[in-house]
């Protein structure tokens, strides 16, 4: 998955995050069951508070684009 982040755009970087994220869903790019980077992962990689991260994937989750796995991690749901 490859996410394109601006610190410097007019939207904040965790609606960047989660508008990314969904395209990609919708795209094919990521498909229902693919595991998600977990958070510490994704903020490392991309330089990006793990707060930014998680509020991402807490507001995907409450839209229905991926579930959360107690111990395992966030997971691409499938969109009907």
């Amino acid at each position: 998955m490859k996410l394109w982040l601006s610190k410097n755009g007019e939207i904040s970087l965790r609606e960047q995050l989660t508008r990314q994220i969904m395209l990609a869903v919708a795209s094919g790019d990521l498909r229902a069951g693919d595991k998600l980077p977990s958070v510490r992962e994704l903020a490392l990689r991309h330089k990006i508070h793990a707060n930014t991260a998680s509020a991402a994937y807490r507001a995907l989750e409450e839209m229905g684009w991926v579930e959360s796995r107690v111990g395992s991690g966030v997971y691409v749901r499938e969109i009907t």
